[in-house]
């Protein structure tokens, strides 16, 4: 008997973190809106965005692609950084472009746990490095889109889904609020 194997198609999760030396990109707002409504014209095809921020000299986000066959996190950042490259002119310089695909990292995140953890990670950058006072009212976020449930990009269904709906992400962000607080952090409560 003959066994026809069928390609599973299954959903991967990478996350991806952009750094610059210097703070000096995405200082103005302007720049930030204009990075976001890049991004979402140039990934609405293939990639679909769960989770990000955009902080002046960095940016995260969680991306979910399809597929049949494996991807690496190396081929994964590869092929954003080609779409970046080409589809990013006018929004930044070549030379600004290149600083911040220089730095570039990606990881495959595995487990829902990781998807969690990152997320909450991704959402706290902008009081970590002192952005913002604080991450929940940030404007530059996917957190307010996710716990409002308001129309976005970002696939709030499947970000939902790892924290068990949209209350509970919203109650695992209030709940674990206090850890990003600089008074509550180890470093800072032992001084």
């Amino acid at each position: 008997m003959e066994h026809i194997m069928k390609n599973t198609i299954s959903e991967r999760y990478f996350f991806l973190q952009f750094v610059t030396e210097s703070d000096s990109l995405f200082k103005q707002r302007a720049d930030r809106f204009a990075f976001l409504n890049a991004w979402r014209a140039c990934f609405a095809q293939k990639i679909k965005t769960c989770a990000y921020v955009l902080i002046p000299g960095r940016f995260g986000v969680i991306i979910s692609v399809q597929s049949s066959e494996p991807v690496s996190p190396e081929n994964m950042l590869s092929y954003v950084c080609e779409k970046l490259r080409s589809g990013f002119v006018g929004v930044l310089t070549v030379s600004e472009l290149e600083v911040f695909l220089q730095r570039a990292y990606a990881e495959e995140l595995s487990t829902e746990k990781e998807c969690i953890y990152r997320a909450f990670d991704i959402h706290t950058m902008p009081q970590r490095y002192h952005v913002s006072t604080d991450y929940r009212s940030y404007p530059f976020s996917s957190f307010l889109a996710l716990s409002t449930g308001r129309p976005s990009s970002v696939d709030q269904k499947t970000v939902w889904n790892w924290f068990g709906g949209r209350m509970r992400f919203s109650l695992f962000h209030q709940a674990y609020y206090g850890w990003v607080q600089p008074d509550a952090m180890l470093d800072k409560a032992y001084a």
